[in-house]
């Protein structure tokens, strides 16, 4: 948890400072290539760090293979997007994209390096070390990113932020791990991994697909500006979902992977983990909702006041995120990558629905359209994963209801509040709600008994 909260932090920190000092158009710009970048870095990983991670007792010749087989991955990505770097310009009549592209994407070659090394420290849940291993790369990245930009480098110093964090962060862990490749190659690995990965790979160019659909779509039927706000307020709610996204993605999937043949015990951990991760979401979010724009004062000044609308809504769809991902880790812990394949097929037809019925209201319509998939996604989710540990999708809801009811309560106190507090300056209002949010809805947890509290009390306790 310090790890992700820690490390995120600088970098969100540094896009928040890039935000100050460059602008929307900028934002919107990297926007545009967000869909290139991530494609290509679920083709270098083709679901292979997911596999290693499930697997009980992998040798040293399968780590190797892996480990060249993403290089070579590595490799082809980048070509790839190297040779349609000149189209994907043409297609938003942006030059500049061309050289963007093609630098940007060095970082499949950068990121290829450490994947072995942090798939065996996750698998070991040795954290201590990843935590002490990501700082370097994120304080030099925001150094280097800070100083770009004063210097009037533009969008580049995203760019810079970015290859330099992950150039450091590679070099660390290379050096400092244990684990070295070596010259071994087993073609029998390479099918018995990717049997199970390419699965997870085509699952997760699903989702980068329909979740970068809205850069693609806002960037070729709207402004460059309205992209650049669309692009920060969803980074700006994706960071506290992300974090708790990640802490749970990394704990429970070691976690199940180990106990998947006991599922009494598997249910029972799996609950819990439900519980807690959702008694953090539902405030956090609904909270945000409420101080959208004190919040987006404070953190990005008065230039970016038009993303409040944005980000609000998409408070409401990044609220279940982190049940999405628990839910995602049970198929991957019983190394259901088929059914998983499938269930996101499913759920992308039904997202180009609602983006085509957002399409129709506008841009507003089209950020609404996350909301609904996003409910949508939870009811499936939980059905099907739900099914294998004997846990009905109507008693995983029943039992986020109670915590729900509470963050609305809350939500609705501090919405209450603030109408008397507007005079005051947003940084005042900002700390003197939030402190009445964090007060009420703890009180009202434990005024109500919600077992949700208790939960995380005893996981406090305990560590």
């Amino acid at each position: 948890m310090l790890d992700i909260i820690f490390n995120k932090a600088i970098y969100f920190i540094s896009t928040l400072i890039l935000a100050r000092l460059l602008g929307p158009s900028e934002f919107g710009i990297l926007g545009m290539i967000t869909i290139f970048f991530t494609i290509g870095t679920t083709l270098v990983d083709s679901g292979l760090s997911i596999s290693i991670v499930r697997t009980l007792s992998p040798n040293k010749i399968e780590y190797s293979t892996i480990f060249y087989l993403n290089i070579v991955f590595s490799t082809g990505a980048y070509f790839l997007m190297f040779f349609i770097a000149p189209y994907v310009a043409d297609f938003y009549k942006q030059e500049i994209l061309t050289n963007l592209i093609r630098i940007y994407c060095i970082g499949f070659l950068i990121n290829a390096l450490k994947m072995v090394p942090q798939s065996i420290l996750i698998k070991e849940m040795d954290f201590k070390k990843i935590a002490i291993f990501n700082i370097p790369g994120n304080i030099i990245g925001l150094v280097i990113g800070v100083l770009m930009a004063l210097n009037d480098y533009k969008v580049w110093s995203i760019v810079g932020l970015f290859l330099s964090s992950q150039l450091i962060s590679s070099l660390v862990y290379i050096f400092f791990s244990k684990w070295k490749p070596s010259f071994y190659f087993s073609i029998k690995y390479v099918k018995r991994h990717l049997s199970f990965g390419y699965k997870l790979m085509l699952s997760a160019q699903l989702n980068t697909i329909f979740e970068n659909i809205y850069n693609v779509l806002i960037g070729k039927y709207f402004t460059i500006q309205v992209l650049g706000y669309y692009d920060r307020a969803y980074t700006l709610n994706n960071y506290p979902t992300s974090i708790l996204s990640l802490i749970v993605s990394k704990v429970s999937l070691p976690l199940f992977s180990n106990i998947q043949e006991d599922s009494l015990k598997f249910k029972q951990i799996y609950r819990k983990i439900q519980l807690f991760s959702f008694f953090l979401a539902a405030p956090v979010m609904l909270g945000a909702l409420v101080l959208a724009k004190p919040l987006i004062l404070v953190l990005m000044g008065n230039g970016w006041i038009e993303i409040v609308p944005f980000f609000q809504i998409l408070c409401l769809a990044y609220v279940l995120f982190p049940i999405h991902t628990l839910n995602i880790n049970i198929l991957n812990a019983f190394g259901k990558s088929n059914t998983f394949l499938k269930i996101e097929i499913f759920k992308k037809i039904i997202t180009v629905l609602f983006i085509i019925i957002g399409l129709q209201f506008g841009i507003m319509g089209l950020v609404w359209s996350n909301v609904f998939g996003s409910i949508f996604s939870l009811i499936i989710n939980t059905h099907f994963c739900g099914s294998l540990i004997s846990y009905k999708s109507k008693n995983q809801i029943f039992d986020l209801i109670p915590t729900l009811g509470i963050a609305i309560i809350m939500a609705v106190t501090v919405h209450l509040a603030s109408l008397y507090l507007i005079k005051f300056s947003s940084l005042t209002q900002l700390v003197s709600l939030t402190i009445l949010g964090v007060t009420s809805f703890i009180g009202l947890s434990y005024f109500t008994k919600n077992e949700s509290l208790f939960t995380f009390l005893d996981f406090i306790k305990s560590n």
